[in-house]
């Protein structure tokens, strides 16, 4: 496939900003020597007034922090001149030391408390004594959230965001991030995959496009990763595993528009910033040490046919294949899977100083999957460097996150095969090329797994460093001017090597060898430059707080692939590359710009009436001319009314704040070059003849150049509520989002272009629903030593697809690809319904089974009313129109039924402790949630044992179901979900010893799942991770694994 060049950002692109290609935006040609003495100039600016800050004559602030209720000192309060910082110490006195002479404003703030400020003169040479009070604030409301470009006190916040902190995370063998925060945040969906390492996904409010990545934007430490599951590359499983989730210290949810519009069209489908750990403030030096170990095994595995029962199925449809049983009482599935091993180690060096603070982490885990030949080990190193200079107007953060991770594949075909090879056949045959037992046949049948296992190999590295430079400096003309620089970049490297030897009965029968090498790349960078405005003073009746700059970001990607089959040689295995009859090498490259500029504004009055201003403005080389450029803006208002005179001492109330909010959003993540053809060359035997010449013809690709961004429009109402001094706390959010102009890939009638289908913008989608969130210390050991924390959360959403095409013939689409049968697909995309309805037919019963009668369909499926009934509604004025079934069962008979999605998604966590012990537990529960079980829909019939060349073992439904002939559309596939799982027991014990906090832990992940799905796991909605075709499909998912991870964990 030949691709046309990379599209270019010119100066079409960018209007007259401040900064665009003139100055020190991109250009065409990438020019890095111009970027980068722009960048040198900009910080040039930036710090061109430091030396008159180092030169400026100094003085001392010293005073005393003091509860304004009853007078007792405040120790551990933060204390703040500018972004100089001292702590309180036990008789809450602090001292402030090298702070500029002149005006200022000390600022005192501690968690639990309101803050205090009050202005003051220091005079060069002397020392200033200030007092400050802080009166007691509700838990929570004080609390500094993280936000897009810049931190609020969670107080303040006029949208639906939610923080989770490492002391509430999930505990145990956390092997990504996303499982950090499983149950704990309302309207957001981790959907897990059981391959150790695997990826993971996570929906926020639901999904926002069918072909397009419905994936949030991760931000980590002010660096935005690349699109898709887990934001970024890798070799086959979760992105985000570079980071462990040791190194993390916080993760905040963006769910509502209003907070993510500050990032455009990236914010689509939410934002999920990550923190990383730091230095813990206090001066000196520390380390933290932590080691586990675990075990796992399978909890269950598909329910197929025993060799009794095979043999007496054979015996009953395929007589003639009687003599081909070995008797043999094979259990393919327990000579596959395993009692899994894992163990994680990480260390930490953290230390302060007056101007500095540092934290160092190495981490290692090794996690074997229960599947043999599955596994992945994670080498991983992080840095944070923190850097205060010229009496701390410019304070500078470094952060370096690097890891190497190995992952182990179980080869493609080994679960498949386990459910359909003959349980009565051997596992060996020493007369065999393999050593192992097969069906000598040239035709397609299963095979032999544990040959599969032991021979053929497929194996992944990912070398993957994100990491940033980040300078904010405080100018001196102007209290409350910041200025800052962030440089970031996202590196990845991953590798692949399949490879399946020649004599495997598999390839014996189909291509005699396989090997396949990927080396891809991908190089990420990011440059924002903003400004910040937050006075102490105020403008009219309230305080502002201003940001506003431009961020750039480049991609360039590079995936070079070698494909071999019909391999001479199995000598070298994998290591090699053997001369082979069919080799195919390919490489594609990808370049992405994305030129932004962005404001907020936030404004407060009082302390009780908020609002909040966004505009991001970018500029996608994804799309072509004309469409280049989209505006994202958003509005918040939120009225605290317990802030309120008149509000009071009323009862025990605490907090009451209302919230409502609209904003526009857009997704990008379609891919690249849609806007142009793609060329492809023609069949080889298909040739054009130009005289004595034939010509193979190159072929371009349909192609729509105003194919444009996915936006979103979305309006969020929210109740956020407290009681007694916020011992018990919630939130409830109304939203409602609504996609236009989704991309779909369609197919185009005949001699209108160059391909029969096209990837253009079409329909329309919408997501309604609410999510809560419930808080309480129920008990906080002041009567007794117990103290007990509780959380719960729910979240209910309905989708509905709205248009495909009004103007255009297609009214539905089909997708979600089956196994079993050609070209079989039982999802649809059809107004009315939602996304990825499963399309089937209306199953008839007797007796509580399933009815199969092959010969005549009309006694097994119901007849659906699809022709216009004439005679109950003949053509007339004022006849709606009644329809009837017409006799026959055809593809009109299929029908939307359910879907993949949770309807409700509910969430409880609790933390108890009692001395030295405490515990916790998480438990979910997902309604209305269905799956299609393909593993009993392609194995549940008897033709299977005289379909194939040998005969295949049975799904168990065939013993209920009596089906002869597979029933791919039949409604009895479609299985109700739901499910209530407990995710995680932990037990703790803490103690010191020689002087120094260990605890000592245990965990069970997976404890229990009740269901009444038939199948390996309710869960299987991450079988294809989103909604691309196979969302919500069983098709010999990795078997879910039940863990025990004891450890502990040490600080010196």
């Amino acid at each position: 496939m030949l691709t046309e060049p990379a599209p270019r950002l010119t100066s079409s692109l960018a209007p007259d900003p401040p900064v665009g290609p003139g100055a020190c935006g991109p250009t065409v040609r990438g020019d890095v020597m111009r970027r980068l003495r722009c960048i040198l100039a900009a910080l040039a600016a930036v710090l061109w007034t430091a030396p008159l800050g180092a030169q400026q004559p100094t003085g001392t602030i010293r005073g005393r922090v003091t509860d304004a209720a009853t007078q007792q000192p405040l120790p551990t309060a933060t204390v703040t001149v500018g972004s100089r910082t001292a702590l309180t110490q036990a008789d809450g006195r602090f001292a402030l030391s090298g702070v500029p002479a002149g005006a200022d404003t000390v600022r005192a703030r501690m968690l639990g408390y309101g803050s205090a400020r009050q202005a003051v003169i220091v005079v060069a040479g002397d020392a200033v004594v200030v007092d400050l009070a802080l009166t007691a604030q509700a838990v929570g409301l004080s609390e500094v959230v993280v936000t897009g470009y810049g931190v609020q006190r969670a107080g303040d916040i006029t949208g639906s965001v939610t923080a989770v902190t490492d002391s509430q995370f999930n505990t145990g063998r956390i092997l990504s991030p996303q499982m950090l925060i499983q149950s704990k945040v309302p309207g957001v969906q981790v959907v897990d995959n059981n391959d150790p390492g695997g990826g993971l996904s996570i929906r926020i409010r639901g999904p926002t496009s069918v072909n397009a990545s419905s994936e949030p934007l991760y931000v980590i430490d002010g660096v935005p990763l690349g699109t898709g599951a887990g934001g970024g590359l890798s070799a086959g499983r979760d992105p985000l595993n570079f980071l462990s989730p040791n190194d993390i210290e916080t993760i905040t949810v963006l769910r509502d528009a209003s907070a993510a519009a500050i990032y455009g069209s990236n914010a689509a489908n939410g934002v999920v910033l990550i923190t990383t750990k730091g230095a813990k403030g206090r001066q000196g030096t520390g380390v933290e040490y932590s080691t586990s170990g675990s075990v796992s095994s399978v909890t269950r595995l598909p329910d197929v046919l025993t060799a009794a029962q095979f043999a007496a199925a054979v015996a009953q449809y395929a007589p003639s294949r009687v003599d081909s049983l070995r008797g043999a009482n094979t259990d393919w599935f327990g000579l596959i899977d395993r009692t899994a091993y894992g163990q994680q180690h990480d260390l930490a060096f953290s230390g302060a100083g007056t101007d500095m603070s540092y934290r160092l982490s190495l981490g290692y885990l090794n996690q074997d999957g229960v599947i043999r030949a599955s596994s992945t080990e994670r080498l991983s190193l992080g840095l944070n460097y923190q850097q205060r200079l010229f009496s701390d107007r410019l304070n500078v953060r470094a952060n370096v996150r690097g890891s190497r991770a190995v992952d182990w594949f179980t080869p493609g075909d080994v679960l498949g095969n386990a459910a359909a090879m003959a349980p009565t056949q051997p596992v060996v045959d020493p007369t065999s090329a393999t050593g192992y037992w097969d069906w000598n046949t040239t035709n397609a049948s299963p095979s032999n797994p544990v040959a599969s296992l032991n021979l053929a190999s497929d194996r992944g590295t990912t070398w993957r460093s994100v990491g940033n430079v980040r300078a904010e400096y405080r100018m001196p003309f102007l209290e409350g001017l910041t200025g800052n620089l962030n440089l970031g970049y996202d590196l990845a490297k991953a590798d692949r090597t399949t490879f399946y030897p020649s004599n495997l009965a598999a390839q014996v029968r189909q291509g005699q060898g396989l090997l396949f090498l990927a080396n891809n790349t991908q190089v990420n960078s990011v440059l924002d430059a903003y400004g910040g405005y937050a006075p102490s003073r105020t403008y009219g009746p309230g305080r502002i707080d201003l940001i506003g700059g431009y961020s750039y970001t480049q991609s360039h990607a590079e995936y070079p692939s070698l494909r071999e089959t019909g391999l001479s040689s199995n000598l070298l295995g994998d290591n090699g590359i053997p001369t082979a009859a069919n080799v195919r090498n390919t490489k594609d490259i990808t370049d992405y710009k994305l030129i932004s500029f962005f404001g907020r504004l936030n404004y407060n009055i009082s302390d009780r009436y908020l609002a909040a201003f966004s505009l991001r403005r970018d500029g996608s080389s994804r799309f072509g001319a004309g469409r280049l450029w989209g505006s994202f803006p958003s509005v918040a208002l939120a009225w605290r009314i317990s802030q309120e005179p008149f509000m009071q001492g009323v009862g025990s109330l605490s907090d009451l704040k209302l919230r409502a909010s609209w904003a526009r959003t857009g997704n990008q993540a379609i891919g690249d070059y849609l806007q142009y053809p793609t060329y492809t060359y023609s069949d080889g035997q298909t040739k054009v003849q130009f005289g004595n010449v034939f010509v193979t013809t190159i072929r371009p690709s349909a192609v729509d150049q105003s194919i444009h961004w996915e936006p979103t429009s979305a309006y969020n109402a929210g109740v956020d509520f407290g009681f007694s001094n916020q011992r018990y706390s919630g939130s409830i959010d109304w939203y409602t989002k609504n996609t236009h102009d989704l991309v779909f890939y369609i197919p185009v009638a005949a001699g209108t272009n160059l391909g029969n289908f096209v990837t253009t913008n079409i329909g329309s989608m919408r997501n309604r629903g609410f999510d809560l969130s419930l808080n309480a210390r129920v008990l906080e050991g002041r009567g007794s030593r117990l103290v007990w924390t509780a959380a719960f959360t729910a979240s209910h959403n309905t989708n509905e697809l709205l248009t495909i095409n009004p103007n255009r013939s297609v009214s539905k689409i089909l997708t979600g690809n089956i196994s079993g049968g050609v070209g079989n697909f039982v999802e649809v995309l059809q107004p009315g319904v939602p996304v990825n309805s499963f399309f089937v037919f209306q199953q008839k019963y007797a007796n509580g089974k399933p009815v199969y009668d092959a010969a005549n369909p009309l006694n097994m499926y119901v007849d659906q009313p699809t022709v216009r009934d004439t005679v109950a509604c003949p053509a007339a004025p004022g006849c709606v129109g009644l329809y009837r079934p017409d006799g026959v069962i055809n593809d009109a008979d299929r029908r939307p039924y359910h879907d993949p999605a949770p309807k409700w998604i509910l969430g409880h966590s609790s933390y108890l402790s009692y001395g030295r012990i405490d515990a916790s537990f998480t438990v979910r529960a997902y309604l209305g949630n269905w799956v299609y079980n393909n593993v009993a829909s392609a194995n549940g019939a008897y033709q299977n044992l005289t379909g194939s060349a040998m005969p295949s073992n049975l799904h168990a439904s065939v013993l209920t179901t009596g089906f002869v002939v597979p029933q791919y559309y039949s409604d009895y596939y479609v299985e109700d979900a739901s499910f209530l799982r407990m995710d995680n027991i932990t037990l703790g014990y803490s103690l010191t010893y020689r002087g120094q906090p260990l605890r000592v832990f245990a965990t069970v992940q997976n404890a229990f799942t009740i269901t009444g799905y038939s199948g390996v796991d309710p869960t299987a909605t991450a079988n294809a991770g989103g909604l691309s075709p196979g969302f919500g499909i069983d098709n010999n998912i990795y078997p879910r694994a039940r863990t025990i991870t004891t450890g502990l964990s040490v600080r010196f």
